[in-house]
């Protein structure tokens, strides 16, 4: 049985450069939504990636093996609907999320009658939570560099540092280090403005005692790492220090939940309980994670209305925080695997950091 027995479908059309990427290993992103720079069409017995004849040694010299590459000479609906009409499907998939409309009714128009195009987009996603080794080997290259670039940084945190200067120290690390650079716009975000969980790094400089929270990601051949720490210079103030332990504990409590089988959502309800017990839960305003891989956000996502529930293999990201206006916030993001029984962490960046921002 193949996955296509699984989603109940005789082929799969792929348009996206996220699936196209993870079905075919090519690297290729798109410049425009209407203008793919390759499109696929998954057969029980065949992947076939057909790319235009500029893309098409790239496309080559990059597939995974099994993938077949063909030169696009017409446009991609008419190019796929020759294919499937040629072979007898009548049950396609296509991905909903992300086919121009002018395309679907492209494709429908030109493939014969009986054939019916059925949306895969939320299965396809469904099907790719759980990570196949190699993908796990990448995430864990991706997040190895993270860890690696954010020593660097807390090495190079100074007071007077601006969060734009301290943010593209990082992700020229990530250039140094030979990733494919950030997974996401870097954040930093100091004193007041650590209130603010997607907070971009401007001209204000950091100041002594305060919460500098940076979330940063280095991406390996696609895939993401994610990483967040909260870091100080010199030393922390009381309430700093209150709440950084209390940002520890609910993601301690976070770990200890998870293992294949759990609803999402209880996790997510574990952190907020240690938040709830110090009467600080309103001021935390996000979900607790998210799972991550050729995309930042993945699912299966960790918030109180998820109706995800948690299967070996998944990786996704803990990160409780507080967030009090006015005065700055608390954020510690790690990266786990979700096993049978529990969970192992991917991320080794330290947590606690001393004077200087070396790690103690």
């Amino acid at each position: 049985m193949t996955f296509l027995d699984g989603l109940g479908i005789d082929a799969l059309i792929v348009v996206g450069s996220t699936n196209r990427r993870y079905f075919s290993g090519w690297s290729a992103d798109d410049h425009a939504p209407d203008r793919p720079s390759g499109v696929m069409l998954i057969a029980p017995d065949e992947t076939i990636l057909f790319a235009s004849p500029t893309n098409l040694p790239w496309a080559r010299a990059e597939v995974l093996p099994g993938v077949t590459t063909v030169e696009l000479s017409q446009g991609w609906p008419s190019a796929l609907a020759d294919e499937v009409n040629a072979r007898g499907f009548t049950i396609v998939g296509f991905e909903d999320a992300v086919t121009p409309v002018a395309h679907f009714w492209q494709l429908a128009d030109k493939l014969e009658e009986g054939v019916r195009l059925v949306p895969v987009a939320d299965a396809i996603d469904t099907m790719r939570t759980v990570k196949t080794e190699r993908e796990l080997g990448l995430i864990r290259q991706a997040l190895d560099l993270t860890d690696i670039a954010f020593g660097r940084a807390a090495s190079h945190l100074r007071v007077g540092l601006s969060e734009r200067q301290l943010a593209d120290f990082i992700d020229q690390q990530f250039q140094d280090l030979g990733s494919d650079g950030q997974a996401f716009d870097t954040i930093v975000a100091s004193g007041p403005n650590a209130a603010r969980p997607h907070h971009s790094p401007g001209s204000r400089a950091i100041q002594p005692g305060e919460p500098v929270i940076i979330d940063m990601g280095a991406r390996v051949a696609g895939y993401c790492g994610d990483l967040t720490r909260t870091v100080w210079v010199g030393q922390p103030s009381s309430r700093l220090g209150t709440m950084y332990h209390l940002v520890a504990e609910a993601q301690r409590a976070a770990f200890a939940a998870i293992k294949s089988g759990v609803d999402a959502r209880t996790v997510d309800q574990v952190a907020r309980d240690v938040f709830a017990a110090a009467d600080v839960e309103h001021y935390f305003v996000h979900g607790l994670g998210h799972a991550i891989g050729l995309r930042i956000h993945e699912s299966p996502f960790l918030g109180n209305q998820s109706q995800d529930v948690l299967q070996a293999g998944q990786v996704i990201t803990i990160e409780p925080g507080v967030y009090i206006p006015g005065w700055g916030g608390v954020r510690i993001e790690d990266v786990v695997v979700v096993e049978w029984n529990g969970c192992a962490n991917l991320t080794h960046a330290p947590k606690f950091l001393g004077e200087g921002g070396s790690p103690s």
